[in-house]
Protein backbone atom coordinates (compact mmCIF):
# COMPACT_ATOMS: atom_id res chain seq x y z
CA UNK A 1 0.00 0.00 0.00
CA UNK A 2 1.47 3.26 -0.63
CA UNK A 3 2.64 6.04 1.43
CA UNK A 4 -0.54 8.35 2.78
CA UNK A 5 1.56 11.35 1.67
CA UNK A 6 2.55 10.23 -1.79
CA UNK A 7 -1.10 9.36 -2.62
CA UNK A 8 -2.27 12.73 -1.44
CA UNK A 9 0.01 14.49 -3.77
CA UNK A 10 -0.85 11.89 -6.41
CA UNK A 11 -4.50 12.31 -5.81
CA UNK A 12 -3.70 16.09 -6.54
CA UNK A 13 -1.74 15.50 -9.74
CA UNK A 14 2.02 15.74 -7.97
CA UNK A 15 4.72 13.16 -8.64
CA UNK A 16 6.94 13.13 -6.17
CA UNK A 17 10.82 13.03 -7.32
CA UNK A 18 14.61 13.22 -6.08
CA UNK A 19 15.83 16.00 -7.86
CA UNK A 20 19.02 17.08 -6.87
CA UNK A 21 19.02 20.62 -8.31
CA UNK A 22 17.84 24.03 -7.50
CA UNK A 23 16.38 26.86 -9.06
CA UNK A 24 14.30 24.49 -11.41
CA UNK A 25 11.51 26.99 -13.14
CA UNK A 26 8.81 25.28 -15.07
CA UNK A 27 7.97 24.31 -17.62
CA UNK A 28 10.62 21.95 -18.45
CA UNK A 29 11.24 18.45 -20.36
CA UNK A 30 11.75 15.20 -18.42
CA UNK A 31 11.57 11.60 -20.08
CA UNK A 32 11.35 8.22 -18.18
CA UNK A 33 13.79 5.48 -18.77
CA UNK A 34 14.89 3.11 -16.58
CA UNK A 35 18.34 2.07 -14.59
CA UNK A 36 19.30 -0.96 -12.92
CA UNK A 37 15.98 -2.38 -13.36
CA UNK A 38 14.38 0.88 -11.45
CA UNK A 39 12.19 3.83 -13.52
CA UNK A 40 14.50 6.74 -13.57
CA UNK A 41 13.49 10.80 -14.59
CA UNK A 42 16.10 12.52 -17.02
CA UNK A 43 15.78 16.22 -16.69
CA UNK A 44 16.15 17.33 -20.21
CA UNK A 45 15.90 20.94 -19.10
CA UNK A 46 14.24 24.14 -20.13
CA UNK A 47 11.19 23.60 -22.45
CA UNK A 48 12.51 27.19 -24.02
CA UNK A 49 15.66 25.30 -25.24
CA UNK A 50 13.49 23.30 -27.46
CA UNK A 51 11.32 26.21 -29.14
CA UNK A 52 13.23 27.81 -32.34
CA UNK A 53 11.08 31.01 -31.72
CA UNK A 54 11.32 33.40 -28.64
CA UNK A 55 8.89 32.06 -26.15
CA UNK A 56 8.21 33.42 -22.51
CA UNK A 57 6.01 31.97 -19.65
CA UNK A 58 4.32 33.94 -16.84
CA UNK A 59 5.41 31.45 -13.58
CA UNK A 60 3.39 32.36 -10.64
CA UNK A 61 4.48 31.31 -6.92
CA UNK A 62 1.28 30.49 -4.41
CA UNK A 63 0.97 28.30 -1.58
CA UNK A 64 -0.36 24.76 -1.40
CA UNK A 65 -1.67 24.86 2.14
CA UNK A 66 -3.51 21.27 2.16
CA UNK A 67 -0.54 20.01 1.29
CA UNK A 68 1.53 21.14 4.61
CA UNK A 69 -1.16 19.33 6.52
CA UNK A 70 -0.80 16.15 5.06
CA UNK A 71 0.76 13.25 7.21
CA UNK A 72 2.32 10.56 6.13
CA UNK A 73 1.57 6.20 6.89
CA UNK A 74 3.02 5.78 10.94
CA UNK A 75 6.44 4.23 10.31
CA UNK A 76 8.18 2.04 12.49
CA UNK A 77 11.43 3.58 13.75
CA UNK A 78 13.60 1.21 11.33
CA UNK A 79 11.22 2.28 8.38
CA UNK A 80 11.42 5.99 9.65
CA UNK A 81 14.90 6.15 9.28
CA UNK A 82 15.48 5.21 5.71
CA UNK A 83 11.65 7.61 5.36
CA UNK A 84 13.35 10.95 7.42
CA UNK A 85 17.25 10.38 5.12
CA UNK A 86 15.04 10.19 1.80
CA UNK A 87 12.63 13.38 2.44
CA UNK A 88 15.44 15.27 3.66
CA UNK A 89 17.14 14.65 0.99
CA UNK A 90 13.37 16.51 -1.03
CA UNK A 91 15.46 19.30 0.91
CA UNK A 92 18.39 18.93 -0.26
CA UNK A 93 19.87 17.57 2.91
CA UNK A 94 22.33 14.78 2.70
CA UNK A 95 24.94 13.11 3.94
CA UNK A 96 24.23 13.33 7.68
CA UNK A 97 26.86 12.99 9.70
CA UNK A 98 24.59 11.48 12.37
CA UNK A 99 21.20 9.85 12.90
CA UNK A 100 19.79 8.18 15.80
CA UNK A 101 15.97 8.08 16.56
CA UNK A 102 16.07 6.05 20.28
CA UNK A 103 15.39 9.64 21.69
CA UNK A 104 11.60 9.31 20.15
CA UNK A 105 10.23 6.68 22.57
CA UNK A 106 7.61 5.73 20.48
CA UNK A 107 7.01 2.75 17.88
CA UNK A 108 6.00 5.17 14.81
CA UNK A 109 6.43 7.99 13.67
CA UNK A 110 4.84 10.76 11.10
CA UNK A 111 6.20 13.12 8.48
CA UNK A 112 4.86 15.89 6.86
CA UNK A 113 6.18 19.25 4.47
CA UNK A 114 5.66 22.78 5.95
CA UNK A 115 5.19 25.67 4.38
CA UNK A 116 4.61 24.32 1.27
CA UNK A 117 4.84 26.30 -2.27
CA UNK A 118 4.79 26.07 -5.86
CA UNK A 119 5.79 27.82 -8.88
CA UNK A 120 3.39 26.94 -12.01
CA UNK A 121 3.03 27.88 -15.31
CA UNK A 122 -1.01 27.54 -16.33
CA UNK A 123 -0.87 24.67 -19.16
CA UNK A 124 -2.63 26.32 -21.31
CA UNK A 125 0.64 28.85 -21.80
CA UNK A 126 2.11 25.76 -23.09
CA UNK A 127 -0.24 24.49 -25.40
CA UNK A 128 0.65 27.64 -27.88
CA UNK A 129 3.86 27.05 -28.07
CA UNK A 130 4.17 23.65 -28.75
CA UNK A 131 3.41 24.26 -32.70
CA UNK A 132 7.24 25.39 -33.19
CA UNK A 133 8.71 22.80 -30.68
CA UNK A 134 12.05 21.21 -32.03
CA UNK A 135 13.63 17.99 -29.54
CA UNK A 136 16.40 17.94 -31.62
CA UNK A 137 18.30 14.65 -30.79
CA UNK A 138 15.72 13.59 -28.55
CA UNK A 139 15.12 9.82 -29.86
CA UNK A 140 11.53 9.84 -31.59
CA UNK A 141 10.59 6.59 -29.50
CA UNK A 142 10.64 8.25 -26.23
CA UNK A 143 7.67 10.30 -27.24
CA UNK A 144 6.12 7.29 -29.61
CA UNK A 145 5.99 5.21 -26.22
CA UNK A 146 4.66 7.87 -24.14
CA UNK A 147 7.92 9.07 -21.88
CA UNK A 148 7.90 12.47 -22.77
CA UNK A 149 6.42 15.16 -20.43
CA UNK A 150 6.49 18.56 -19.42
CA UNK A 151 6.58 19.39 -15.85
CA UNK A 152 4.22 22.87 -15.07
CA UNK A 153 4.53 22.87 -11.67
CA UNK A 154 7.24 22.83 -9.00
CA UNK A 155 6.50 22.15 -5.33
CA UNK A 156 9.05 23.41 -2.54
CA UNK A 157 9.25 22.67 0.94
CA UNK A 158 10.29 25.44 3.78
CA UNK A 159 10.23 22.20 6.27
CA UNK A 160 10.55 18.64 7.26
CA UNK A 161 7.84 17.64 10.06
CA UNK A 162 8.65 14.52 12.45
CA UNK A 163 5.78 13.93 15.23
CA UNK A 164 5.24 10.49 16.82
CA UNK A 165 2.25 9.07 15.71
CA UNK A 166 0.56 8.67 19.11
CA UNK A 167 0.85 12.22 20.46
CA UNK A 168 2.76 11.53 23.47
CA UNK A 169 6.19 13.16 24.34
CA UNK A 170 9.44 12.54 23.13
CA UNK A 171 12.46 11.62 25.53
CA UNK A 172 14.26 15.20 25.11
CA UNK A 173 12.80 18.57 26.39
CA UNK A 174 15.07 20.53 24.87
CA UNK A 175 16.77 22.00 20.95
CA UNK A 176 20.17 21.32 22.61
CA UNK A 177 19.00 17.35 23.55
CA UNK A 178 18.53 16.82 20.01
CA UNK A 179 22.12 17.68 19.24
CA UNK A 180 22.94 13.97 21.16
CA UNK A 181 21.11 11.91 18.40
CA UNK A 182 20.90 14.07 15.33
CA UNK A 183 23.51 16.41 13.08
CA UNK A 184 22.66 17.24 10.03
CA UNK A 185 25.77 19.39 9.56
CA UNK A 186 26.20 23.06 8.61
CA UNK A 187 23.37 22.02 5.38
CA UNK A 188 20.50 22.57 7.88
CA UNK A 189 19.04 23.11 11.06
CA UNK A 190 16.38 21.23 13.49
CA UNK A 191 14.52 22.85 16.77
CA UNK A 192 12.00 20.83 18.95
CA UNK A 193 8.82 22.67 17.69
CA UNK A 194 6.83 20.59 20.46
CA UNK A 195 6.83 18.10 22.93
CA UNK A 196 6.39 15.07 20.09
CA UNK A 197 7.07 17.61 17.03
CA UNK A 198 10.79 18.02 15.30
CA UNK A 199 11.39 20.30 12.15
CA UNK A 200 14.18 20.28 9.77
CA UNK A 201 14.62 22.94 8.01
CA UNK A 202 17.61 23.90 5.26
CA UNK A 203 20.14 25.80 6.04
CA UNK A 204 18.83 30.12 6.54
CA UNK A 205 19.24 31.49 2.99
CA UNK A 206 19.45 28.32 1.21
CA UNK A 207 17.36 27.29 -1.74
CA UNK A 208 15.96 23.85 -1.38
CA UNK A 209 15.07 21.40 -4.80
CA UNK A 210 11.79 20.70 -5.59
CA UNK A 211 10.30 17.89 -4.15
CA UNK A 212 7.67 16.92 -6.58
CA UNK A 213 5.94 18.23 -9.84
CA UNK A 214 2.82 18.46 -11.78
CA UNK A 215 2.95 17.61 -15.50
CA UNK A 216 1.43 16.31 -18.43
CA UNK A 217 2.18 13.89 -21.13
CA UNK A 218 3.90 14.88 -24.66
CA UNK A 219 3.05 13.39 -28.01
CA UNK A 220 2.65 13.76 -31.39
CA UNK A 221 0.49 12.64 -34.01
CA UNK A 222 -0.57 15.10 -36.96
CA UNK A 223 1.18 17.81 -34.56
CA UNK A 224 2.34 18.11 -30.76
CA UNK A 225 0.19 17.63 -27.97
CA UNK A 226 -0.23 17.84 -24.18
CA UNK A 227 -1.92 16.15 -21.92
CA UNK A 228 -2.40 17.53 -18.34
CA UNK A 229 -4.73 14.70 -17.26
CA UNK A 230 -5.27 10.71 -18.02
CA UNK A 231 -8.69 9.33 -19.35
CA UNK A 232 -10.05 6.38 -17.83
CA UNK A 233 -13.49 4.46 -18.29
CA UNK A 234 -15.43 3.51 -14.57
CA UNK A 235 -18.77 2.39 -15.12
CA UNK A 236 -19.39 3.44 -18.67
CA UNK A 237 -18.54 6.74 -18.31
CA UNK A 238 -15.49 8.58 -19.04
CA UNK A 239 -13.72 10.44 -15.96
CA UNK A 240 -10.38 12.43 -15.99
CA UNK A 241 -7.47 12.41 -13.75
CA UNK A 242 -4.12 14.30 -13.46
CA UNK A 243 -1.50 13.12 -15.27
CA UNK A 244 1.09 10.94 -12.96
CA UNK A 245 3.59 9.37 -13.91
CA UNK A 246 4.37 6.78 -11.63
CA UNK A 247 1.65 6.29 -8.54
CA UNK A 248 2.93 5.12 -5.26
CA UNK A 249 6.32 5.80 -6.07
CA UNK A 250 8.89 8.16 -5.71
CA UNK A 251 11.06 8.94 -8.90
CA UNK A 252 14.85 9.78 -9.03
CA UNK A 253 15.94 11.93 -11.55
CA UNK A 254 19.01 13.51 -12.65
CA UNK A 255 20.28 15.85 -15.20
CA UNK A 256 20.99 15.19 -18.84
CA UNK A 257 24.42 15.39 -19.13
CA UNK A 258 24.64 15.51 -22.77
CA UNK A 259 23.40 18.94 -23.29
CA UNK A 260 24.49 22.10 -21.11
CA UNK A 261 21.03 23.45 -19.32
Amino acid sequence: MADALISELNRVGFQPIFLPQTGVIPPELYNLTRKDHRPRLVRRGPLISYLPRPASFQVRRSSLADISNVQSTGKSLSASAGFLTQCLACLGITGLPKLDLNFVGAKKLVFGFNGVTSLRVDPAEIDHTLTHLDLGAIPAEYAEQGFLHIAYEYAFAEALVMRREDGHSFRISADSDIANFIDLGTKASLSLDSSNTVSFRTAKGAEAPAFAYRAGRLMRDTRWRFYPEEFYRSGGAVDARPYVLRRGLVLEAENDDTRDN
